[in-house]
């Protein structure tokens, strides 16, 4: 049964290197009685001579020198696959698969991950966008590792993260009816509105108990934004998502009350360890995303500064 150890064959490379077993027992770091012990041990188990030694120096002998060739590249493969390991024990080197909904993977999102990606450029990033229900059917699923969407309602075999609170706004033409008055659901659902199938803006009319109806209902925020642009009516999008959205020359406001508000935060399985990529990307997640987004700050005095009504 073979018993070659890693250490035989490294003495011995660096022996054949050499042509010295002083000055390989020095890089090795061990006394030279030590290395001429594994030489001889590595000898033994192969059945054959590999050195020719003098008091002063060592040379291959034809066996040893077909071995050397071999074990070179040997040796080069094996440390290579350590150095990898290693790379993926430290975070620098695999692969991590995120979900998250779309709001924070079209906006905030996005600049953690390219963060993360300058910090550790070997690990491959695999990113899924989903509703919230979505995320985590596929964080328990282990489709993925990390999940970044809203909070859980008692969703067992789960760990939630708290990252920061975000908030539904309403997104309008500038001038628009619907923001000259106080805004409210209300108000809101007597205009035209757009927005995603089963989003979170539809959960919170339908809790709010405003009959709407739709007059649009799209796949992607950033179709809602040019609807509502083209004058077609006015949406409801998440502030976290408006970062990553060109809202330039529409006007867009808080959406009032705890129905318009939501956690959002990291989502992973319970009983499962998060691989170091997972780790490390959580406190760049958690370093990037502010718990106070300035697109949030400034909704909250949208109100104050709309445009006069028009004449």
């Amino acid at each position: 049964m073979m018993n070659i150890k890693y250490r035989q064959l490294k003495a011995f490379a660096l022996a054949g290197q050499f042509g010295s077993f002083v000055q390989a027992a020095d890089a090795l770091a061990i006394t030279q009685p030590s290395f001429s012990v594994l030489i001889r041990e590595l000898e033994h188990d192969l059945g054959m001579q590999l050195f020719e030694r003098t008091t002063r120096s060592c040379h291959l002998t034809a066996a040893g020198i077909s071995f050397y060739e071999e074990v070179h590249t040997v040796l080069q493969d094996l440390e290579s696959v350590y150095q990898h390991a290693r790379d993926i024990s430290a975070g620098r080197r695999g692969k991590l698969a995120i979900a998250a909904v779309a709001s924070l993977a079209f906006g905030i999102l996005t600049e953690a991950v390219g963060v993360f990606h300058r910090q550790y450029p070997e690990v491959r990033i695999l990113m899924k966008e989903a509703l919230n229900a979505g995320v985590i059917s596929a964080v328990k699923q282990g489709d993925v590792e990390l999940g970044v969407a809203g909070v859980l309602s008692g969703d067992s075999g789960l760990e939630f993260m708290p990252l920061f609170s975000d908030r539904l706004m309403v997104v309008t033409p500038l001038h628009h009816p619907a923001i000259q008055g106080k805004i409210s659901w209300e108000t809101i659902g007597k205009h035209p509105l757009i927005l995603l199938g089963s989003g979170s803006a539809e959960r919170a009319l339908q809790i709010s108990k405003v009959a709407v109806k739709p007059a649009f209902e799209v796949a992607h925020m950033a179709t809602a934004i040019a609807m509502v642009r083209n004058g077609m009516g006015i949406t409801i999008l998440p502030g976290s998502a408006l970062t990553g959205l060109n809202v330039e020359g529409l006007h867009y406001e808080a959406m009032p009350g705890e129905l318009a508000r939501r956690e959002l935060g990291v989502l992973y399985r319970s009983r499962k360890s998060l691989g170091p990529a997972a780790l490390a990307f959580i406190e760049v997640l958690k370093a990037t995303v502010p718990s106070d987004p300035a697109i949030l700050r400034i909704a909250a005095t949208a109100a104050a500064e709309r445009p006069t009504a028009q004449a």
